[in-house]
């Protein structure tokens, strides 16, 4: 909406007290005043009026006013190095800014002009990290001159950090410390970290709240925690969830003091924010959103723990029913529902059939999934089936009319048309669709899909979007030959089976399913465009340049996005300057899987080509040479018909993705994956010459990375354990190529500071800072280590406290899967680090629950924590030697035998046999 519409629709409004601060702190350069505008948690009146320009200052005294006056006024004067300021100009400032009403306000409240001056200097931090250390940093120094109820920093301070657009996990984490001393009463620890020193600095038993925040500011707090968490940091939702409960429940007032129509009105308020909490833990995770549901399911049962516990019991409402319901669906199968699933028949619908003779014995348990069980309870709590609960039904296992279809573990998306629709509908698409999702096999969806036809009912992209995902996986599955695990059930992803062995099984269509390309033409040429989703899943599919491009045309993107998208510049400094706006509407799947398609498809120098390529050709070494290139677009590579696609796509996947001012990480991790991806499609020779290039492109990306504080992934890091393990190999058995590549590397960096990387002198010298680089790496990925960890770490709310309290924050950032941690033990057994192999499996030991936790959410959770604690015992018996063995080093019996100790007596854990042995070095 343009400036003119706003104006002539609101007016020309003050701005809030947080507006005016965020825009004090712009006017003046300070990186914190980008606020957190647009979230799924508001209504789109409150987002536009979010988005509206803002004139003058708030009518209403208020400290943020304040200290937004001083950042304004105030203190470009006394941090100015151009000029001089006055006294004069300095003093009329000052009587500006605390003026009689704004310094009584400040008074009132216990504050003085001294505090705004810190405030100020925790706000003008250059970023997030820093200004959370300062705001340890003076609640530490502040907190001997303030009662328990009144805490050093104002509660806007915090408030205004958790609306920041982007916080780590290491941010959010300590933002969870601080708020939970805050709505505790706690003070934060001041001394030496001993137990005794953290008793003294209790104000009140650990388990006791006395919150020096209002209830309202509560709620926005809790709100701002939950979404980071769910954004970086999901493990720390079962601790939000405790936190919120007692806050809740410590803000209430004496039972005694109040009438039985303020109790009335108290619990009405309690039952809509507890069901509000509800539906905020049941959006889907960013970061692995399917092993994540356990956490939010945790979350929830604590919730509904506190409501079953509260006198009255506090009631479930319809939002409440529907985000349980939620998570329940997206939810792994449990033991009786994956057993019902084995005992469905091969035909359609799926009944229950006996497969042996004592199934005829077995009662009805997991036919009735835990979602269904959920619905069921909430129409028996009074509440009719509408549209979203048909379509979680037929998800969770039953169809409309009391048929059985395929339990489907997916998320139920909360659209506006979906979860407000007053009624049924038979006929609506979400019905449909969940219905071609609720399916096994191709000609079952698509006798679905035909039915849907049939009826003539209006075209609906979301129908096409299903049908065209069934026909994607049964491509993966032909090249797969179908295989299907043992452990892997139909509706616990989304793999298409083979159809029934038997004729009589087979669903009958009068038309045979179509081929993919078939599909998405009659698809196009019925004035369908291809929705982000498919779009997303078309280009993950890796398909030819061409075709891929060819989606992208034919997708919902507008001109100008998919323009940006093909245009490939000359210079990178050119994509910021020329594609900022239009870069930044690109939707965050598509960027992500256009990334991906870019690296599939891209023959860079690392992937293809003869050993004399020149240095120009590499993403990282030799950025700024393409300032000589001309402006192309990605179709046009005729000239280049060998190579199969544009020769700079891999270097402008890479600038795309610098320009995007979000950072991408899952954008990022397609990257070092590709850089790690040396297989050729036309030279099988040279392959340790360009393993050798591979990891010194990494080192480069991880440069800059770092340098824009953008933090790989895990799964980037299991690509740079696979690209430095690959390298040390080739180094190994090809010394003279890796001498070469070596040589081409000086060269490429000679003279140029900001390609500097260390290791590239020699084999030695990289193998040494490989593992300083991947220990540090991965360090930074699980340790909460920060600037200002130290002084969180003492508090009485982490795990490692001396004093035990019932709500502790995790000490883990991100869990590791075993598959990384056996990549991980693999690379440090190829390069002999011994010790680093034991230094990893005494922190594996110590994170044993989280570990285990985290790989029970994997259907092969197991197989690769036997895998990995296996790999630990070949590397260090040596019993397994072969040429990229690192100098042969001998076994050392006393490091065998600590391993032994630990794995033994690790709970869940066994020392490998020496048959697991046998069949690993298999």
């Amino acid at each position: 909406m343009s400036r003119r519409r706003l104006k002539k629709a609101y007016g020309q409004p003050n701005p809030t007290p947080s507006q005016y601060l965020a825009k004090a702190l712009r006017q003046t350069g300070h990186t914190l005043g980008t606020l957190y505008l647009g979230s799924q948690d508001v209504d789109a009146n409150q987002r536009l009026h979010a988005l509206q320009p803002t004139y003058g200052r708030p009518a209403r005294v208020s400290l943020q006013t304040t200290l937004g006056e001083y950042i304004r006024m105030v203190d470009p004067l006394i941090y100015s190095s151009t000029e001089n300021p006055s006294a004069d100009r300095l003093d009329s400032a000052l009587s500006e800014v605390f003026r009689d009403s704004s310094y009584r306000y400040l008074t009132t409240r216990g504050y003085d002009v001294g505090d705004v001056v810190a405030w100020a200097w925790i706000l003008k931090s250059k970023d997030a990290d820093q200004a959370i250390a300062r705001l340890f940093a003076h609640a530490v120094q502040h907190q001997p001159k303030y009662g328990a109820s009144s805490p050093a920093a104002p509660s806007f301070i915090i408030l205004f950090l958790l609306k920041q657009k982007h916080l780590d996990a290491r941010s959010v984490r300590l933002l969870l410390i601080y708020s939970l001393h805050l709505i505790s009463g706690q003070h934060l620890p001041s001394g030496q970290k001993t137990k005794q020193s953290l008793e003294e600095n209790l104000q009140l038993p650990p388990g006791q709240f006395q919150p020096r925040v209002d209830r309202s500011t509560g709620m926005r707090l809790f709100a701002r925690l939950i979404r980071h968490a769910r954004t970086v940091w999901p493990q720390a939702m079962p601790t939000i969830a405790i936190a919120f409960s007692r806050f809740v429940m410590a803000t209430d007032p004496g039972e005694k003091k109040k009438s039985i129509l303020k109790k009335c009105n108290s619990d009405r308020l309690k039952t809509k924010e507890f069901n509000f909490f509800l539906r905020l833990l049941s959006v889907p995770s960013k970061l692995h959103p399917f092993q994540s549901t356990y956490l939010q399911q945790q979350a929830q049962f604590e919730l509904l723990r506190a409501m079953a516990s509260h006198k009255p019991v506090l009631p479930l409402t319809r939002k409440g029913y529907r985000a349980v319901a939620a998570i329940q669906l997206a939810h792994k199968k449990t033991s009786e529902e994956r057993q019902s699933a084995e005992l469905k028949a091969p035909s359609w619908p799926p009944w229950k059939e006996a497969k042996l003779g004592i199934d005829a014995l077995r009662g009805n348990e997991g036919m009735y999934s835990r979602a269904m069980n959920v619905l069921s309870q909430m129409r028996e709590a009074g509440y009719s089936s509408k549209l979203w609960e048909d379509v979680c039904s037929i998800l969770a296992g039953w169809d409309t009319d009391r048929s059985p279809t395929i339990q489907t573990r997916s998320f139920l998306r909360w659209s506006r048309s979906l979860s407000r629709a007053s009624h049924t509908n038979p006929d609506h698409a979400a019905i449909w669709a969940a219905r071609i999702r609720a399916t096994r096999t191709v000609r079952e969806a698509w006798a679905c899909f035909l039915s849907y036809q049939d009826r003539g009912l209006p075209l609906s992209v979301a129908i096409y979007t299903e049908m065209a995902e069934k026909l994607i996986y049964r491509q993966l599955a032909l090249k797969n030959r179908f295989d299907e695990s043992d452990h892997v059930l139909p509706g616990d992803g989304r793999e298409v089976y083979a159809e029934p062995a038997s004729a009589r099984d087979v669903i009958y269509v009068h038309t045979e399913p179509p081929v993919l390309q078939d599909f998405l033409e009659q698809m196009t040429s019925q004035g369908l465009r291809f929705s982000h989703r498919l779009l997303s899943l078309l280009l993950q599919t890796k398909p030819d340049f061409r075709t891929g491009l060819r989606y992208l045309i034919a997708s919902d993107l507008t001109e100008d996005q998919i323009k940006v998208l093909c245009t490939v510049l000359s210079h990178s400094s050119d994509y910021e300057a020329n594609h900022n706006d239009a870069l930044q509407t690109v939707p965050n799947r598509v960027f992500a899987s256009f990334i991906k398609f870019l690296c599939v498809s891209s023959s860079s120098a690392l992937h293809a080509g003869p050993k004399s390529l020149t240095i120009d050709q590499f993403p990282f070494l030799a950025t700024e040479s393409w300032s000589r290139c001309s402006v192309t677009v990605l179709p046009d590579f005729e000239d280049h018909p060998r190579q199969g696609c544009h020769p700079r796509a891999l270097w402008h996947a890479i600038q795309l993705t610098k320009a995007l001012q979000a950072p991408s990480p899952v954008a990022w991790t397609h990257i070092l994956n590709a850089l790690g991806h040396t297989s050729s499609k036309y030279l099988k020779e040279n392959k340790a010459w360009r393993r050798i290039l591979a990891w010194h492109e990494f080192l480069l990306a991880l440069k800059w990375m770092k340098e824009h504080d953008i933090e790989p992934t895990l799964e980037g890091f299991h690509a740079m354990c696979k690209v430095f393990n690959e390298a040390v190999n080739a180094g190994l058995k090809h010394p003279e190529e890796a001498e070469e590549a070596f040589k081409l590397v000086q060269k490429a960096i000679h003279g140029a500071e900001d390609c500097e990387v260390l290791g590239h002198e020699h084999f030695d010298a990289m193998v040494e800072n490989g593992l300083l680089v991947l220990k540090s790496q991965f360090d930074s990925l699980v340790l909460p280590v920060s600037s200002a960890s130290q002084l969180a770490e003492q508090s009485i709310f982490t795990e490692n406290s001396a004093v035990e309290s019932q709500l502790q924050v995790p000490t883990i950032l991100h869990v590791p899967s075993f598959a990384i941690l056996h990549r991980f033990v693999r690379v440090l057994g190829a390069v002999g680090d011994d010790d680093g192999v034991l230094h990893l499996l005494q922190w594996m030991s110590r994170s044993v629950a989280s570990l285990n936790a985290a790989a029970e959410e994997r259907l092969n959770g197991d197989k690769m924590r036997r895998q990995t604690l296996a790999a630990i015992r070949v590397i260090l018996e040596r019993t397994h030697t072969g040429p990229t063995d690192f100098d042969q080093i001998a076994s050392d019996p006393a490091k065998v035998q600590e391993a032994y100790d630990i794995i033994s007596q690790t709970p869940g854990w066994h020392w490998p046999s020496d048959e697991e042995v046998e069949d690993y070095c298999q």
